[in-house]
């Protein structure tokens, strides 16, 4: 699997304080997700300068492992920041005693999660935060880069560090704790099966066949690192596991060298700037003079911050009275995954292909993004109503169908037309009404 190695001047120490995710799984139990250090001992601190507490801007508590990398950077877990903003969030260089006041404190000032981390499966567990000001105590550590083949092989112990549990279910140390866990195959991995079937990628594992020795609930987001001629080296970050310390259920850890490009463009601030947006929309068909809605959802996808410079709508074909009814983005600045969105109606004038347009550009890209939705304007005569009533209370999983359209109801809902609902309105679109003959 993970070819040639290098020295090992000590075992890796730590159990990935995040073996076993305390994260947002639809794919993993949450209950059995849990990062924490089990088996390990108190960790010799001036082995750890890097070692960085994340926690709450308003708490004195750790919710989260992590580790500086220099020029005021912090590396994490993108499952530890995940639906926070960087307001909420502090971290503590050196900082090794559980809500003590060592260490340097300071408040972050953008998060950088990995643009393709996926919240199921926890690919691309990766953060990086960027501080206010670089921190007075502690030290760099050094990153693994390019492959990690070129620091361990198999069976190669690996020291990961965390204030997570003790043990399943257990308490969290007052200080520091460490443990060693040796490196195991991706295919040893993927043969414990369910969420370990796809590990290699972007994560490798650790841990022992037997247990006994594992990171476990709060050790998220920590550092696993390895001895290399003479220095330590990072190599991967505490992601998830089953569990802490069970027998088979290794501990995952997110490949820090797959991602050192990515890693550079953020602390060189050349990170590209991402925007996702539906390109193309298909409406129902509508009668001449009915009014048709839609909402343009714009999404920041990438790590950098962009604003929006130019944004404008228009009607082709046979679109008339064309009204922009909301507009959130115009001007307005968009952090990784804020959305906004830009609401029209319009009708048409005669039967035909009605179709508007959204045009928009933001900063630090030179792209010209355009979204268009179309709709089949009609004179009435071939459209099938359904069975969809304005008047009537539909809850999942009613069916109805409106407009040559068969729709599925998610939640309650009344007097919402179905082919206006959107992505994540009332109605979910099931295919064509297999009744309507036109």
């Amino acid at each position: 699997m993970k070819g040639t190695t290098h020295s090992i001047k000590r075992a890796v120490r730590h159990t990935l304080l995040a073996a076993t995710v305390v994260a947002s799984l639809p794919a993993l139990a949450l209950d059995d997700v849990t990062p924490n250090i089990v088996g390990g001992m108190p960790a010799n601190t001036a082995d750890w300068p890097f070692y960085t507490q994340i926690l709450r801007s308003n708490g004195t508590t750790a919710f989260c492992g992590g580790s500086y990398i220099g020029d005021g950077y912090v590396l994490t877990a993108a499952h530890c920041v995940r639906n926070r903003t960087a307001s909420e969030l502090n971290v503590k260089v050196a900082g090794f005693i559980l809500g003590g006041n060592d260490g340097d404190r300071i408040a972050v000032e953008q998060i950088h999660m990995h643009p393709h981390y996926n919240n199921q499966t926890l690919h691309n567990d990766i953060a990086v935060l960027k501080l206010t000001r670089v921190p007075t105590q502690g030290a760099s550590v050094t990153l693994a880069q390019s492959s990690i083949d070129y620091y361990a092989r198999e069976g190669d112990l690996l020291s990961v560090a965390g204030l997570g549990r003790l043990q399943e279910g257990g308490t969290r140390p007052t200080n520091l704790y460490e443990v060693d866990v040796p490196l195991v195959s991706d295919a040893v991995c993927r043969q414990t099966g369910g969420h370990y079937s796809n590990v290699g990628a972007t994560e490798f594992c650790a841990g022992y066949p037997q247990g006994q020795k594992d990171s476990c609930s709060g050790d998220s987001g920590g550092p696993i690192v390895i001895q290399s001629g003479g220095q330590t080296v990072q190599l991967g970050i505490v992601s998830w596991g089953v569990g802490c310390a069970r027998p088979d259920n290794y501990g995952v850890y997110a490949d820090v060298a797959v991602f050192d490009q990515w890693i550079e463009s953020v602390k060189s601030g050349t990170a590209p700037v991402q925007v996702g947006y539906q390109e193309q929309t298909t409406l129902a068909d509508f009668v001449v003079g009915d009014t048709v809605r839609h909402t343009f959802t714009i999404t920041n996808t990438g790590s950098p911050t962009f604003t929006f410079n130019q944004l404008n709508v228009a009607a082709l074909g046979v679109t008339s009275n064309l009204v922009t009814t909301v507009d959130n983005c115009s001007a307005s600045t968009l952090t990784q995954n804020q959305n906004c969105k830009v609401s029209v109606e319009f009708s048409a004038a005669k039967p035909g292909l009605a179709q508007t347009t959204l045009t928009f550009k933001v900063d630090g890209s030179t792209t010209t993004y355009v979204a268009r939705v179309f709709a089949t304007a009609t004179d009435g005569s071939n459209v099938c109503e359904g069975t969809w009533d304005a008047g009537t209370v539909y809850v999942r999983p009613n069916r109805v169908t409106y407009r040559g359209s068969e729709y599925e109801a998610r939640y309650w809902t009344r007097g919402d037309i179905p082919s206006e609902s959107g992505l994540y309105g009332p109605w979910k679109l099931i295919g064509n009404d297999p009744t309507c003959v036109k």
